[in-house]
């Protein structure tokens, strides 16, 4: 029987890692949560603290929504026209030199 639904929000991969790692200490993973986790190990770009950090700085510092900065963190994107592939240009007003900033921002905090 599933679980009732509390609350929902998006996570970062360095999260659902740290998460994951945790619950894995703490008993056995079922399998989905197990390929999760190896999921989020091998493709997470930075720590989990900074990854929250980050999320909250390109929400505070740009106009984007929650689902868009966590795809950012999750991608980590190293160039302009890779983060136009993630983010819906049109939809945001964001000038060129802001898509240069944010890939500076993730370049320095990629680990």
């Amino acid at each position: 029987m599933p679980k009732e639904i509390i609350s929902e929000e998006e996570v970062t991969l360095p999260q659902v890692k740290k998460l994951l790692a945790q619950r894995a200490k703490e008993g056995e993973l079922s399998f989905q949560q197990s390929i999760t986790l190896e999921h989020a190990s091998a493709f997470s770009r930075m720590a989990p603290a900074v990854a929250t950090k980050l999320v909250e700085r390109l929400l505070k510092s740009y106009e984007i929504t929650r689902a868009h900065a966590v795809q950012i963190v999750n991608i980590a994107p190293t160039t302009v026209e890779e983060l136009r592939s993630i983010l819906d240009v049109k939809s945001t007003n964001l000038t060129d030199e802001q898509l240069l900033e944010i890939v500076d921002l993730v370049i320095k905090n990629r680990s």
